[in-house]
Formats: structure tokens, sequence, C-alpha cells
């Protein structure tokens, strides 16, 4: 019995190994979920706030001011309208294409060609080697133009105008011409899916239009930005930097932001396990005490704990520095006020 007895008076060389490997191991668990936590909050400062995703990035209080990544299909309240031409489409945006008949310039050889098409863009010909004969009209009378709709929404967050000219990824649109304007009736006839303005379709002539329009219409839609009151504004950093983005697709925060730091996993979870092996190795360094005051034993492995994360808290987030200091002190104060109180039991 004797023997025994002294098994729980003063720990094994093996029990207070165990126990400074258990403390230790909780320790370092700490410092690495804490080192983690600390650059994605170093991260968030640096775009300039915490930053919402999936669920928790829905329109309400709880998101106003803040950065928010929403993704979903986008919805269309006004389609995008064309008016000089009637020509409208129930997508974030309409592409009006205009496209001249025109002399282009080649060379082969080194010596010029001629030939004529259709390009989107004037040509000078008074730029050619052989002008004569091969003169282009100048400017266009028509412009292209994109014609984005006023009310686009994504998740639930209206986007502002300037974040629906971001929206990419035009694709070709057959309109319905049958309603044109009175005075574009007169000057342009439907062939194909386009306007043009050739009195023979078949052999068009220098300086002839024809106006097709194309259509950006994402099946779905991520978008970075900033809300305010419901609807999603460009963002910027600290210093300035627009930082707001607009993909095609869903794309997590990892995708739309590559650098920037991600977050522990279960860092909550982490951190109680942390705490639950750093509290065994105390026991078992005081296996002495492990049957009597296990409010003892936490109470002295928290303070290590709380000093090891608030100093990686420090000119990170000063409040949490001073809360886990504070954490640390209140708990020295309970291991040294239980401590004393077990040495008098012992003692009486």
């Amino acid at each position: 019995m004797r023997h025994f007895s002294g098994l729980f008076d003063r720990p094994s060389r093996y029990t207070a190994l165990l126990g400074v490997v258990l403390l230790v191991a909780g320790l370092v668990l700490l410092a690495f979920t804490e080192h983690t936590d600390r650059l994605r909050a170093m991260g968030e400062d640096a775009l300039g706030g915490f930053v919402l995703t999936g669920r928790a990035a829905t329109p309400g209080p709880d998101a106003d001011g803040k950065l928010v990544l929403a993704a979903g299909a986008p919805e269309v309240k006004s389609p995008a309208r064309d008016a000089q031409f009637g020509v409208s489409v129930d997508a974030p945006a309409l592409v009006r294409k205009v496209e001249m008949f025109q002399w282009n310039e080649t060379r082969f050889g080194g010596q010029p060609s001629y030939e004529m098409d259709w390009f989107d863009h004037p040509i000078d010909s008074s730029a050619f080697n052989k002008p004569g004969g091969h003169s282009n009209p100048g400017a266009f009378p028509i412009g292209a133009a994109r014609f984005d709709s006023p009310t686009v929404v994504v998740a639930g967050f209206k986007l502002d105008p300037s974040l629906v000219q971001m929206i990419e990824g035009a694709e070709p649109f057959t309109p319905d011409l049958s309603h044109l304007p009175g005075n574009m009736a007169a000057t342009f006839q439907a062939h194909d899916g386009t306007l043009v303005t050739s009195a023979n379709i078949a052999h068009p002539q220098v300086g002839d239009l024809r106006i097709s329009w194309l259509q950006i219409a994402p099946e779905a839609l991520t978008v970075f930005a900033r809300d305010q009151g419901g609807t999603l504004v460009p963002a910027r950093n600290p210093e300035g930097d627009q930082i707001a983005q607009v993909l095609v697709g869903r794309m997590s925060l990892t995708d739309v932001l590559t650098d920037a730091p991600q977050p522990p996993r279960f860092k909550w979870a982490r951190r109680v396990l942390a705490v639950l092996l750093a509290w065994a190795g105390v026991a078992l360094l005081l296996a002495e005490m492990r049957r009597r005051d296990a409010g003892l034993t936490l109470a002295i492995a928290i303070v290590p704990l709380a000093l090891v994360a608030a100093a990686y808290w420090f000119e990170v987030r000063m409040l949490a520095f001073a809360i886990l200091v504070l954490v640390a002190v209140l708990a020295a104060i309970v291991a040294l006020w239980r401590w004393r109180a077990t040495i008098s039991e012992r003692v009486y």
C-alpha cells in the first residue's frame, strides 16, 4: 500500500514526461492556430474589413458596410435596351456591334494588296500605299455601344451600375428586328439577325453598315464588393486601390483573392483541443493533486495558453490581446488561491 500511495504523491518519471509532452503539444497546437488566424486577420485589414461569404453574404443590417462575396445566378429585373433600335434582352448587358464595308491594305512580299470586307473600326485609307481608288468614308455614323440593365441582382444584392459594367462574356444574340423605329426602318433592312444598309445584300458597297448585337448573360456570377444598404458598390482597400471584382461562374474567396490568407480550419475545435491537452499535461505533472483539484490544474494550464495566444494578437487585435492577458492574470490568481487552499488542506 505504501508503494501505491507514493505513486499518487509524486508523479513517476514517465508520467512527468508524458505530462510535459501533452502540455507542449497543447501550446504548439494553439500557437499554429493563432498564427494562421492572425494572418487571416491581417489579410482582412489589408482589404479593409471582414469578408462575408456563403450564407452570411445576405442583405441586411449585418452586411451593411462590410465586404461581401456574393455568388449566384444573376436576376435581371429590367432588360438591357438599345433604345435607338428598339432592341432589348433580359440579360445584364446588350452589346451593339457596328461594322462598315471598307477597303483594307495588306502586303505580301512587300507589294500592297487591297480587298474589301467588314471591319468594326474605321480604316484610314489615306495611309495606304496606293490610296487612289481605295478610299474609305472615315468615321462611322453610328457607333458601337454597350447597354446595361439598370437592375441586376446577385444573391439578393443589387449591383451598382459600375459593377454591372464589369460583367464580361459576350455571346451571339439574335434580336427581334420586326419593330424598328421608323427612321431606322427607312435606312436599314434586316438580314440574318443583323441590320444592313446595303441595297443589294449579296453585294455590299464601300461605306455600307452592318449592325449586330451580342448579349452578356452568364449563368452565374461571383461579385466581391462592399454592401451599401443592400447594393454592392465598388470596394477599395485602406490604400485606396480598387479591389472589387466581378467574375463569371461561382467562385470561392480563394479563387477571387488568390493571395489572401485563409482562416484555420476548425479553429475553435483546435483551441478546445489545445486546452484539453495542456490541462491533461498539467494534471500529470501535478499527479498528487489530479484527483483533488481539477480546477487548479485547469487554471495553471490556461495561464501559458492565454499568454501564447495574446502574443500573436499584439498590435493586430489589441482588444483580443488585452482580454487574453486578463484571462491569464485571472487564471494565475485562481491557481494561486486554489494552490494555497490545497496546501492548507494537506497541512491540516
